[in-house]
């Protein structure tokens, strides 16, 4: 590194070092402002959770009758997305951060392309139903989605005939946004997580194989949602509209719960302080989650983030490696391995947490890549995986799924949703799913061994096995597990602090 590169690298950690606190002490007002009253904490006491400190006593209580079923990757969620809009008799309501009118649900056939485009499916639905359209308004201007392309979005999806009505929501201060992602279908069934019906940055469609094309890869987390807390994600939905259109006049039904549905599950959300009049303190049901569960972990946490250094989390991360046994302990961040926006902050903070760790062997993090034939000198390319998924399992037992990344724009300042999971079966289910298709591996062989040492000897053993083969450009990956890298280049902290403090999503 030369002297000025030197001078650029030390500048940039005083100025760290200069902001990050100021911007912690804000959202720490924040946070304490919209703390839980005491008067929730005595309704939860006297609740059926009353002894699980991991649920949120403010916000929606947890339901306990649910069925809940992950979608992992594009295929999965918009396949099942565009059967539940075929099916839907009463109402559709959407909220979004960004949306493709023209965005293709299936491509199983060419004509998929044509003949399942959400805004034509959405027009269909709304011949026979109200469909409403909830979405983040735009940014003013520099980043994109802007207000002007939203506003166009919203011309495009108003302009078709039925009863569909698009509405842009503003009420988000102009440096953050409205980030929430979910459907709900005739009061039955909704989708939760970090899928956008975009391809606005990226085709959010792709497979669990992830080949490697000419767009980035893409991995996404979504639910589907049945019984009791459809109510409760409707009810998100119905508070936001009402506060931006002020139409009270929505449909509404009861979920219909099955005896067999025995899944707890609460919604919590990330709703910013001064936002709805409904809230105006804020609501911080997936921070005090999130670290709850993290404080609680007894065996394994493992987490796939597009973005990792909300300062809380960031310190509960680093207590539970620090004092956790190293002989039976793991801690493992899934990342994309260069974060649109994030990438100097994501290095920052996973360096830390190795720091911590102290080579115990507790902390590691990964980012998967693909791999293709490619043109030139190599006969192989190898390409990141952009990690856009927002969920975490920790001890085979408890889940969240949402739209919520851990940085404070997903824990404080822009409104976020996402689902709580009580239940083992569903967590090992997804954590099963996840590692079949990161490692490469059978689901049997994923389901026969131990969490713990699945981490020490396969993720291990396959990030050092990619690591060699993209070196030798001559073969296809085994599997898409790569350990995260690194790579600090000057003036890189610039450019993704100012975005961190004004429009990353």
């Amino acid at each position: 590194m030369s002297l000025a590169e030197r001078w650029f690298v030390e500048a940039e950690r005083r100025a760290s070092s200069a902001i990050a606190p100021l911007l912690h002490r804000r959202h720490r007002r924040t946070l304490a402002r919209g703390a839980v009253d005491e008067a929730s904490v005595r309704r939860a006491r006297d609740s059926w959770w009353r002894d699980a400190l991991r649920w949120y006593p403010g916000g929606t209580p947890p339901r306990a009758h649910n069925r809940v079923t992950p979608l992992i990757d594009g295929d999965a969620f918009f396949g099942a997305l565009h059967a539940a809009l075929l099916e839907a008799r009463s109402y559709v309501f959407i909220t979004g951060w960004c949306l493709t009118p023209y965005v293709p649900l299936c491509r199983s056939e060419p004509e998929d392309l044509v003949r399942t485009r959400l805004l034509d499916v959405l027009t269909d639905a709304a011949q026979r139903l109200p469909a409403r359209v909830l979405l983040w308004g735009g940014a003013p201007v520099l980043i994109h989605p802007t207000t002007r392309t939203m506003r166009g979005v919203a011309a495009v999806m108003n302009g078709r005939t039925g009863d569909l009505i698009c509405r842009l929501d503003k009420t988000a201060t102009r440096t953050h946004c409205h980030h929430q992602k979910s459907i709900v279908i005739d009061g039955q069934r909704a989708f939760v997580g970090g899928m956008d019906l975009t391809t606005f940055a990226g085709d959010r469609w792709d497979s669990n194989e992830h080949i490697l094309r000419a767009g980035v890869n893409w991995h996404d987390v979504a639910c589907s949602l049945e019984g009791e807390a459809v109510a409760d994600v409707e009810h998100n939905f119905r508070q936001r509209w009402e506060a931006v259109t002020g139409d009270h006049g929505l449909p509404s039904n009861e979920p219909t719960v099955e005896p067999s549905w025995q899944t707890a599950v609460q919604v919590v959300r990330t709703i910013p302080r001064d936002r709805y009049d409904s809230q105006p303190d804020g609501e911080f049901g997936i921070h005090h989650s999130y670290l709850e569960a993290i404080r609680s972990a007894r065996t394994f946490i493992y987490v796939e983030t597009q973005y990792l250094w909300s300062p809380e989390i960031m310190d509960a991360l680093s207590t539970v490696i620090t004092t956790r046994d190293p002989a039976s302990f793991r801690v493992v961040i899934v990342l994309p391995a260069r974060a649109t926006s994030g990438k100097w902050d994501n290095d920052q903070h996973i360096q830390r947490l190795r720091k911590v760790d102290a080579g115990r062997g507790i902390f590691e993090a990964y980012a998967p890549y693909a791999s293709g034939p490619t043109t030139g000198e190599s006969a192989f390319r190898y390409r990141p995986i952009y990690v856009h998924a927002k969920a975490a399992i920790i001890d085979d037992e408890w889940v969240t799924v949402g739209s919520a990344n851990l940085n404070n724009r997903g824990m404080v300042t822009d409104s976020e949703l996402n689902l709580v999971v009580r239940d083992a079966t569903v967590a090992r289910a997804l954590r099963i799913s996840l590692w079949s298709e990161h490692l490469g591996m059978a689901r049997e062989e994923v389901e026969r061994t131990s969490p713990v040492a699945l981490i020490d000897s396969v993720w291990k053993a396959r990030a050092r096995a990619n690591r060699r083969v993209s070196g030798e450009g001559v073969m296809p990956l085994e599997s898409s597990v790569h350990r995260y890298e690194v790579g600090l280049r000057p003036g890189e902290f610039i450019l993704d602090e100012l975005e961190t403090a004004t429009f990353e999503h």
